[in-house]
C-alpha cells in the first residue's frame, strides 16, 4: 500500500515536473545564452532558433534603463563557435521591450517577446516548478517516514 503511494507521489512530481518545462519552438542558425539581469545563472535555449522576426524597427533608447538588463549571446548550431552577444531591456515604466546591439536599439516584436519572456523569471511570482514538486516530495518523505515509524511501533507491540 504504501509503495503505491510513494510511487504515485513521485510519479504526480516527475509528470508536473515535465509539464512544467518549455522548450523552443522556433527554427534557425542559433543557440541562445541569456544570462545576467536578475537570473541566479545562466539560461540555454538550445536551437535551432531564427533571428527572422526577432528586431522591430529602430527605436530611441529606452531611459531610464530597467533595473534587469540581460545579456543573449548567440551561438551557431552544430559548431557551437560565438555569434554574437545583445543586451535585452524588458518592458518597464511604460517603455516597450527592447534590443540594444552595436548598430542601435530596437523594439522586440510582441510575439517573440512573450516567447522570450517565458524563460525569464516571473516577476509576478509566477508559479515554480518547484511549486509542484516539493510538495511531492514531502508527502512521500512523510508516508515512507509514517510507514518505517508504524511499521516499528506495531513490532515492539508484539515483543
Amino acid at each position: 500500500m504504501f509503495r503505491t503511494v510513494i510511487a504515485a507521489t513521485i510519479l504526480a512530481g516527475s509528470a508536473a515536473f515535465l509539464l512544467s518545462v518549455r522548450s523552443a519552438d522556433a527554427k534557425g542558425p542559433f543557440s541562445l545564452k541569456i544570462s545576467g539581469g536578475d537570473l541566479v545563472e545562466p539560461i540555454m535555449i538550445t536551437g535551432p532558433i531564427d533571428d527572422a522576426g526577432m528586431f522591430g524597427s529602430e527605436i530611441d533608447d529606452p531611459l531610464p534603463h530597467p533595473d534587469a538588463i540581460y545579456t543573449v549571446e548567440f551561438f551557431k548550431v552544430g559548431d557551437g563557435w560565438p555569434g554574437g552577444a545583445i543586451s535585452y531591456y524588458p518592458a518597464h515604466d511604460g517603455l516597450p521591450a527592447a534590443w540594444r546591439t552595436k548598430y542601435g536599439v530596437y523594439a522586440v516584436p510582441g510575439e517573440f517577446n512573450e516567447t522570450f519572456t517565458s524563460y525569464l523569471p516571473s516577476a509576478d511570482g509566477g508559479t515554480s516548478a518547484l511549486w509542484y514538486i516539493l510538495p511531492g516530495a514531502a508527502l512521500g518523505l512523510a508516508v515512507v517516514g509514517g510507514g518505517l515509524g508504524g511499521r516499528r511501533l506495531l513490532t515492539r507491540g508484539r515483543v
